[in-house]
Parts: structure tokens; sequence; C-alpha cells
């Protein structure tokens, strides 16, 4: 025969009140189950558990021997229920976010910051890998969440915007450009553009938006990383476009940033993307929202409510 739970409670029910009718008032039952579960429970365990008269109830000397043991399992049960409940929040457990780099480099540490603070126990590992890397451990099972740039082919994932970023023109203080308001791509496309490899999201928007004004991008350079396409930059070798939110993280010296016109300004579209075929663990919906409202908070990226509607 197995203890159970019911039966624990019974006893600890009657321990603590050395009387069968309160007891069975503080755990929901009628006397006669109550008798009856302590009853098993004493089958159960080979000897009476309490000495009891017509008048007095009292732990029998194996009582007071069982009492800490049910008592330490009752306090196991309610730490591990506790301790549920706190994933269930998604205060505790584990948490893999894969992150594009950009996202990585722009906006992902200020929300680190506050996901941390709001969430000291998580298990957190940060991937940061390109996209289509984000979207094979998203697959794979390897990550739990991707912030990455917007694809169209991810079927089979679910995807939520985030926010729409502004790319923006770097270029050279003395560059020509340097001195100029509310870019147009006809000003872009006769320029030396540096830019980062096709696997790059910002790279294949741009080769989108050449061919959207009859052009194919020819890069002057192409590298892998944006340390080397702001350092190209710096030597005057060309110009750069990237995200609005990648500026607060860069050394602008000898360096100028400039806007794209309204009416011709591209962005960068972020998502929060999970997987479609198995169930998020509970960590991930509060990062989510903590995402959400970080983004909504920041006027460098957050759009507004036309960008949304434009979507």
């Amino acid at each position: 025969m197995t203890i159970t739970l019911k039966q624990i409670e019974a006893f600890l029910a009657v321990a603590h009140t050395l009387s069968f009718s309160h007891a069975a008032e503080r755990v929901h039952l009628s006397q006669p189950a109550l008798s009856a579960n302590i009853r098993r429970l004493e089958e159960i365990v080979g000897t009476r558990l309490f000495d009891r008269d017509t008048r007095t109830v009292s732990l029998s000397v194996v009582g007071t021997e069982f009492m800490p043991i049910a008592t330490g399992l009752m306090d196991g049960i309610d730490h591990g229920m506790a301790r549920i409940r706190d994933i269930l929040a998604g205060k505790q457990g584990r948490l893999n976010i894969a992150v594009a780099p950009s996202v990585a480099a722009g906006v992902l540490p200020d929300i680190l910051v506050r996901y941390i603070a709001d969430y000291p126990h998580i298990d957190l590992h940060i991937h940061d890998v390109m996209s289509n890397v984000c979207v094979d451990m998203l697959r794979s099972g390897a990550v739990d969440v991707a912030l990455m740039p917007m694809r169209n082919d991810v079927d089979d994932l679910l995807s939520q915007l985030l926010f729409r970023d502004p790319l923006v023109v770097i270029c050279a203080a003395s560059h020509p450009l340097a001195r100029r308001r509310n870019l147009e791509w006809t000003d872009i496309i006769p320029c030396k553009l540096i830019v980062r490899s096709t696997d790059s999201s910002v790279r294949q928007l741009l080769d989108a938006q050449y061919l959207l004004h009859g052009a194919v991008l020819r890069p002057a350079f192409e590298v892998e990383h944006v340390g080397t396409v702001l350092g190209l930059i710096v030597a005057g070798l060309g110009i750069g476009i990237l995200p609005s939110s990648v500026m607060h993280t860069v050394n602008m010296n000898g360096m100028v940033c400039r806007r794209f016109s309204k009416q011709s300004t591209p962005y960068w579209t972020i998502c929060a993307c999970t997987p479609s075929a198995r169930s998020s663990p509970p960590t991930v919906e509060p990062f989510v929202r903590l995402c959400l409202d970080r983004f909504a908070s920041r006027t460098d990226v957050s759009p507004n409510k036309a960008d949304r509607e434009a979507l």
C-alpha cells in the first residue's frame, strides 16, 4: 500500500489540533472520512500513530517520530509547487536566446539589463549568430526564441513584430554627403558603399533597394564585421548604411550620421520568433513582453502608429 497526500494531510491536521473534529474542518473532510484516512495510514505504518480515548487525542511514540517525516514531506511538496508556480510565471528556469549581431549590439544590452533585474533566477544563454543560424537553432530546439530581422522563408515559425528600425547613412565628416540632409537613394547609388556579406539581413535589404531604384549594388568593399565597415568609412574609402539602433554603440569620431528623407527611409524590421510546432517554455513570454515594452519606450527605434499600420 502507498501513503497518499490526503493521509499525510489528515495526520498533520490531527497532530496539530489534537482533535478529530477540528482536523476534519481544517482539511475539509467529514469526520468519518478523516478517521478512515488515519486508520489506513496506521495500517500502512503498522502501528497506532495516536493514542485516543473518548476525551483526548495525543501522538503515540511512533506518531511523534512520524511527525517530522510527514512535515518534511509536506514542506517538500510545498517547495516543489512553489517552484512550479515560479516556472509557470517565467521566474525560474532556462532561456536560450538567438539574436542577430546588429540586434545584439544595438538594442539587446538595454533589454538584458532590465530582464536580469526583473528575473534574476533565470539561467540565461545568449547566442549572437546570423539570422539564418537563428532559424536553424530555433528549428532544432537549441534556442527558445530568436530576435532577428523579418524573413519570408520561415512559415514554420511564429513571428511577432517588435520594431521597425530606420536605416541611416554613415560617412566620414569630410564626405560630400556630410553636408546634406534628408538623403535620397539617388544620392547614395553613385557613392562607394561599404557593406557586410550577403548573409547580413541589412545587406539583403540594400540589394533590394538598389534593384527597386533600377541599379545593382556593387559594393566598394564587402566585409564581415560592423567594426571593419566603420574603420573603412573613417578612412574615407566609402559610406555605410546601418540600423539607427546601432549608432549609440558606435564611436562617431571622424564620422557623421545622416538620415534618409521620410519617403525614402528603408526600415529594418525586427521580430521575436518562436517555433510553431512545439510549445515555448514559460520564460519566453515575459522576455518578449519586456522587449515590446522597451521598444515602445525608445523613440529612436520604435515605429509610430503609421509605421505599424504600414506593416
